[in-house]
């Protein structure tokens, strides 16, 4: 099967960066001569994102440069590149055509050295993803518990506009009219800030039906549950098994971060006491951390063998590497 992305990538947040394309030509899903539990779930999960428009290859290509580069003085050639992508079903066209749009909109750098060819993230995305690093790689989602929790009820119900922004400011819609953002009443987003509205702060707030619903929905439930499910085998194999080879190892970190950090960005933290048993959340974060510690130290070792800079190997990683998901 063949696909590639046609979309052109927006320069907004990388919280935002497009995650679907419609399907044309470019990518390949090559057929494995020996299956193993790695190579099929390699597969699985590729298919799995073509099928519901959430693959492109400027966006693998970010959260490789962020994941794995980053922490590595933040510059890869562009053949290691190129061979991370094709393990991962993407065409030298579709990497070609990829990066030239990311370089247009400002998102990567490119350096050239005889005929060789180098990338960066550009300065300013750097920043941004080093900010949503503290979340995809947090730990916990979780506040204290108690932490403050702030009623906003607004004098009549608002346009969608103006939901929107609410909603991105991380508060909870719990009718109409009224909202609860776990911050205290003097640290809400000035998208709460509404005319006329009133304002009250409480650490006793036992959530009803409507809070319960609107909290699974701001927790990704049902998408922390499809991915629980997906890379659970895979945790078992690793456990089980030897470490998978380099390139595969590679290729599964790459493509399960990319997959993990869309619903990091967009999952609602919340105070550790109102979290559900039945939130799938904790357990899928703990799992994402277990298989990314696993693969860890076979995957630095592809990227000892085949990537460099311009002038030499990649240096070794830095310590946030060492901190992700609460280590070091």
């Amino acid at each position: 099967m063949c696909f590639v992305t046609s979309r052109a990538i927006a320069p907004d947040t990388f919280a935002r960066l497009p995650l679907s394309a419609p399907p044309k030509s470019g990518y390949c899903l090559v057929p494995m001569h020996a299956p193993d539990p790695i190579t099929e779930t390699i597969t699985a999960r590729l298919a799995a994102l073509h099928a519901g428009q959430r693959l492109s290859a400027w966006s693998l290509i970010v959260s490789f440069l962020g994941d794995a580069i980053g922490p590595r003085g933040g510059v890869v050639s562009a053949g290691a590149l190129q061979t991370l992508m094709q393990r991962l079903g993407v065409g030298h066209g579709a990497v070609r055509t990829a990066l030239s749009r990311l370089a247009a909109d400002g998102w990567i750098e490119r350096d050239r050295e005889g005929r060789n060819s180098f990338y960066r993230l550009s300065g300013d995305v750097v920043e941004t993803v080093l900010s949503a690093e503290r979340r995809i790689y947090a730990q916990s989602s979780l506040l204290p518990a108690g932490a403050p929790r702030s009623l906003v009820i607004a004098p009549a119900p608002l346009p969608d506009a103006t939901l929107d922004l609410i909603e991105a400011a991380g508060a909870l819609q719990l009718s109409p009219q009224v909202f609860v953002c776990f911050a205290a009443v003097s640290g809400l987003p000035a998208a709460l800030y509404l005319p006329g509205a009133t304002v009250a702060q409480t650490t006793a707030l036992t959530p009803g039906a409507a809070m319960l619903n609107a909290m699974e929905h701001a927790r990704q439930a049902a998408e922390m549950a499809r991915l629980h499910a997906a890379y659970l085998p895979v945790a078992a194999t690793l456990k089980a098994g030897p470490a998978p080879p380099p390139e595969d190892a590679m290729a599964l970190r790459c493509l399960m971060i990319h997959e993990w950090r869309r619903l990091a960005l967009r999952v609602l933290a919340i105070p550790a006491d109102l979290v559900q048993p039945t939130d799938p959340e904790p357990e899928t974060r703990a799992l994402i951390a277990a298989i990314y510690a696993r693969l860890l130290p076979a995957s630095e070792n592809w990227l000892d063998a085949n990537a460099s800079t311009p002038s030499r190997p990649l240096p070794p990683p830095d310590a946030r590497l060492a901190r992700r998901f609460g280590g070091g």
